[in-house]
């Protein structure tokens, strides 16, 4: 059996009208994901929608940094969108045909569109689907802590959040604004950088 798993995704809301930009800056932000990301990928990020794309990879752990890299990567390059995820488990048995292997995978991604159209109906930005409902679960409300940090920050806060993600701290981040250091204490605080730190090592070292 081979595992696969599907990762998909919408634009939840743009602030830019201009939604040829838009698309520009998806195609853009996957090509970024894509480079970065080769060893996890058994098809890469592909647009399929001006909005939507897909691409399939190969372990659990790979999916989740990928994730968490098109999170950053939107919030390094400024972009001026969210999107919706549907990370769902598919397996493969590999001893029928190739053309059996594909057809099954067809239904992996009808199964993993039907569940992006049911998380749009709600708020959350994120749905992880595996093999394990315990696990699943597990992930789900991970992620649910995971979404509130990322969207309390504004669009005025990713530089400054850009800062922090390259690994400077609250001195250095003053010293790049030119602002005092207790200014930046705070920015670290209110941002709540160590939290997003936090939820993000429980989120990756609770994977099987």
């Amino acid at each position: 059996m081979m595992d696969h798993f599907i990762l998909m995704a919408d634009i939840k809301y743009s602030g830019s009208h201009n939604q040829d930009e838009v698309r520009k800056a998806l195609q853009n932000l996957i090509l970024i994901i894509n480079k970065i990301n080769k060893k996890y990928f058994i098809t890469e990020l592909d647009m399929v929608l001006p909005s939507e794309f897909q691409g399939i990879t190969n372990s659990l752990q790979g999916s989740l940094e990928i994730l968490f890299d098109i999170e950053e990567c939107i919030i390094e390059n400024n972009l001026d969108f969210k999107l919706k995820y549907v990370l769902y488990h598919d397996t493969i048995d590999t001893i029928q045909s190739k053309h059996s292997a594909y057809e099954r995978l067809g239904f992996g991604l009808i199964d993993a569109r039907d569940r992006l159209q049911l998380i749009k109906k709600t708020d959350s930005r994120f749905l992880i689907a595996t093999s394990n409902e315990k696990n699943s679960l597990y992930l789900n409300n991970l992620f649910m802590i995971y979404e509130d940090y990322v969207d309390s920050w504004k669009k005025n806060d990713f530089e400054f959040v850009k800062a922090f993600l390259n690994n400077m701290n609250y001195k250095e981040v003053a010293e790049l604004f030119n602002i005092n250091i207790s200014s930046g204490w705070r920015r670290e605080r209110s941002l709540k950088m160590k939290q997003y730190y936090t939820i993000k090592e429980m989120i990756l070292s609770g994977v099987d």
